[in-house]
């Protein structure tokens, strides 16, 4: 990739969006932009991502997302945006994110960068430019712990799967997921990483924040926070699983009511997310299917099939993780294998197979109760992730067939 050349106009750079630093910034003089490397690209890049944040928490617009993003995004880009625009934008703003910001942010850092710039600026510029920076910065914290906040039920998803894993693979996963909630711990010192920055703004972040986000998440409440997000990704992946099959989501729905109210409840909450398990992956591929799919995708991949000894003559078939792996899929080709896709794969296939021994060993004990419940939010978590994120970038035509497969009596319609 060719690496674009800085420009400074000799006028102000024409500016579209709301970041208040991009505009005093291209009020500088050309001398004092290029000392502190604040290029045209590099001005509107910044506003891009200021005028972005800003569209996306602003709670008075009621419109999706999507159109807030495309009324931004058509004041920056006059006309249709074409491959040559997307591909000139991508390169700046990989010199952006690799060269300049680490370089501000090592400037910063030096001893006298104050003294520095007041005497480069001037007082009542640089003075200008903070308070430009605070706003700004209102801006952006709330964006970035908003959306830290929102990946929080993924987070706990993701540590639900992890938790399912055998002991061996579990050992060879980096050390930051080996403990429990390890991804919402890093989620929440996220959180807390942000009030440097709420500091700075002073109270302009306030302004713009709602009442929950105005004051950081505590490591102390773990446990609490990592319950309050597994009820959100317990929601989801039961109203995601009704949408698909009524009587698979009478399955997930039936688990958890076992485990709550049920005289038996570890024999019925483990045959129900059995038998939502087998039904779900049968009924959205074929093994004939999941078979020619493993052959153009996983062909190299040990311990992908085995050979059914049952019936006139062996035959060999796909194991459990397979079928999940081409469920994750969507059954789409795969340009790269992700040991993500991998790690959920193999974690509810231990899943499954952990449910059939309580299901048959059941002794009614506390303890098994506890891990049914675990095998419970290994899978809901499983659907959320499956579902909400790995189908939703498969296109339109693929999911809806599927979920024809999963609902025969479903009338098609755009997703």
């Amino acid at each position: 990739m060719t690496v674009p050349k800085p420009s400074y106009g000799e006028q102000a750079v024409a500016l579209v969006g709301v970041s208040a630093v991009a505009r005093e910034l291209s009020r500088l003089p050309l001398q004092q932009r290029q000392v502190l490397k604040a290029s045209d690209e590099t001005l509107l890049i910044w506003d891009l991502i200021v005028s972005c944040s800003a569209a996306l928490t602003d709670d008075t617009d009621s419109r999706p997302w999507g159109d807030r993003l495309d009324e931004v995004l058509s004041r920056f880009f006059v006309g249709e945006i074409g491959e040559e625009q997307i591909e000139a934008a991508a390169r700046h703003f990989e010199t952006f994110t690799k060269d300049e910001v680490p370089e501000w942010t090592k400037a910063a850092k030096r001893d006298g960068a104050r003294l520095f710039l007041e005497r480069l600026l001037g007082a009542a510029a640089y003075e200008r430019l903070k308070v430009a920076l605070q706003q700004d910065c209102a801006i952006l914290v709330v964006a970035l712990r908003r959306a830290a906040r929102n990946l929080m039920p993924y987070a706990v998803a993701m540590d639900d799967l992890f938790a399912a894993l055998p002991a061996a693979q579990a050992a060879s996963l980096p050390a930051l997921t080996g403990a429990p909630s390890a991804l919402l711990t890093l989620a929440i010192h996220l959180d807390q990483a942000l009030e440097k920055l709420v500091e700075f703004s002073s109270g302009a972040v306030l302004l713009n924040s709602r009442e929950s986000e105005s004051a950081p998440l505590e490591l102390a409440d773990l446990a609490m926070l990592a319950d309050k997000f597994r009820e959100v990704v317990s929601g989801r992946s039961r109203a995601a699983v009704k949408e698909l099959s009524a009587a698979l989501g009478r399955k997930i729905q039936g688990a958890r009511d076992a485990l709550e109210h049920s005289a038996d409840p570890v024999a019925q909450a483990s045959n129900s997310l059995i038998e939502l398990i087998d039904r779900l992956l049968r009924a959205a591929f074929t093994d004939d299917e999941v078979m020619e799919w493993l052959q153009e995708n996983y062909r190299s991949t040990k311990g992908l099939t085995y050979i059914d000894q049952k019936g006139h003559s062996p035959k060999t078939r796909p194991t459990k993780k397979a079928q999940v792996l081409c469920f994750l899929h969507a059954g789409l080709p795969v340009d790269e294998t992700s040991p993500l896709h991998e790690m959920a794969a193999t974690a509810i296939a231990t899943v499954r197979t952990q449910l059939q021994k309580l299901k048959h060993a059941d002794l009614g004990t506390e303890e098994e109760a506890v891990e049914v419940a675990r095998h419970l939010n290994a899978v809901e978590g499983f659907l959320h992730l499956a579902v909400g994120v790995t189908w939703a970038l498969a296109p339109d035509e693929r999911v809806n067939q599927l979920r024809t497969r999963l609902e025969p009596t479903r009338v098609p319609s755009d997703r």
